[in-house]
């Protein structure tokens, strides 16, 4: 009998499991692949803090992973650079290299039972409450595993979520971009390591530098294009990467390193974050777009929120309804706002910007008085813009 019981060793999963393992808790966290290994991801990470109190912060940066303390947005040749605001600087981390940390992170306690290469193919209900979960191991064998909390932490496809019947509180109406991505090496830097955006056609290309002097480059198409991106050769991708003007010129020995992945387009769903002796965490309860840009950061952070909560819980100061209500708004008031604004982001792709626009566009950066002005009024601007319809 584990305390609580984690389906998912991944961001979410592992973070959780530290956390919980650091205050005592029996876990048990399972997961049916085997690690290191690739899989989809933002890539980018910014709030340093958290990785701190998991204890992998100067792992994470003697990796290689570069300070990001630049965005660099490219509108169709025109483009803006700053510092960052959101955060002092963000780093670039291959998940192959991420998540293994997460996991020493959570083993480190002694109070983690760490399951891998065994899959969950169903959550066990005793007079309906997730009670334990049953599973099966790649030689062949099934096991019972029994828990007073059951977590899915396994992703958009939660298996956990299907079987506890958690409700969908948001969803996109449609699908959203799909996603292309890879690893690059050998793309000329810029000289203050930034993350790269580019507003290309109704597409969108993000390009972060991340460990081992590489690129990951992200390319997210509208739905239209799944067929034309399915499977797409290494080649290809280069090619439709160097259609991009400005970002041609660096990548003239570059060389796609290990496999192409991605997703479709799929929509954006949160669900209820808890019930009966279940909770989700990460993607399981909450997948954003990967134009927001705050994945990992997300999964970390709100398993950090959900171990305070559980931890209230198993130590009797907390009901189970008054704890998890107060994780769902935690993890609400945090992804809400990204869920809305990623929508809109996707939204503004698809709508083309007239060429008198980009005309003006580009006097106002080829213009140092104009970039001045422009700053002087910035506030004037911004509000403007924020106002939409209602300074037309």
């Amino acid at each position: 009998m584990y305390d609580v019981i984690i389906v998912g060793a991944r961001c979410a999963g592992a973070a959780l499991a530290a956390f919980l393992g650091s205050r005592g808790h029996r876990i048990l966290l399972v997961d049916q692949f085997p690690f290191p290994s690739g899989t989809n991801s933002t890539h980018i990470l910014g709030e340093s803090g958290v990785y701190e109190r998991l204890g992998i912060l100067q792992k994470m940066e003697s990796a290689g992973a570069p300070a990001l303390t630049r965005m660099r947005i490219d509108l169709l040749g025109t483009v803006f650079e700053s510092d960052i605001t959101v955060t002092q600087r963000a780093l670039g981390l291959r998940r192959e290299i991420l998540d293994p940390l997460l996991l020493q992170s959570a083993a480190r306690s002694g109070r983690v039972d760490i399951q891998l290469n065994t899959r969950v193919t169903k959550v066990l209900i005793r007079s309906g409450q997730a009670a334990g979960i049953q599973c099966s191991r790649k030689d062949g064998t099934n096991v019972r595993f029994y828990g007073r909390i059951i977590v899915g932490a396994d992703g958009r496809n939660s298996m956990v979520a299907r079987q506890v019947q958690a409700p969908v509180t948001a969803e996109s109406q449609q699908p959203l971009h799909g996603v292309t991505y890879a690893y690059f090496s050998r793309v000329e830097p810029l000289p203050i390591p930034a993350v790269e955006w580019y507003w290309h056609g109704s597409s969108i290309v993000i390009n972060s530098p991340i460990d081992g002097l590489m690129h990951c480059i992200a390319y997210m198409y509208p739905p239209a294009e799944r067929q034309a991106m399915a499977g797409i050769s290494p080649d290809s991708f280069l090619e439709k990467l160097r259609a991009i003007r400005t970002l041609q010129p660096r990548l003239g020995r570059s060389e796609v390193e290990g496999a192409i992945r991605g997703i479709p387009p799929l929509k954006s769903i949160i669900r209820k974050a808890w019930g009966p002796g279940w909770a989700l965490a990460g993607d399981a309860g909450a997948f954003l777009h990967p134009a927001a840009g705050v994945g990992i950061d997300n999964a970390v952070c709100t398993a950090e929120y959900l171990a305070e909560e559980l931890h209230a819980f198993l130590q009797g100061r907390k009901t189970w309804e008054y704890a998890m209500e107060t994780y769902e708004k935690q993890r609400n008031k945090r992804i809400f706002p990204q869920y809305d604004h990623s929508l809109a982001t996707l939204d503004f792709s698809l709508q083309p910007v007239p060429e008198a626009s980009l005309d003006t566009l580009a006097m106002l950066a080829t213009f140092p008085s104009l970039v001045k002005k422009v700053g002087l009024q910035a506030g004037e601007i911004l509000s403007i813009i924020s106002g939409g319809k209602n300074h037309e």
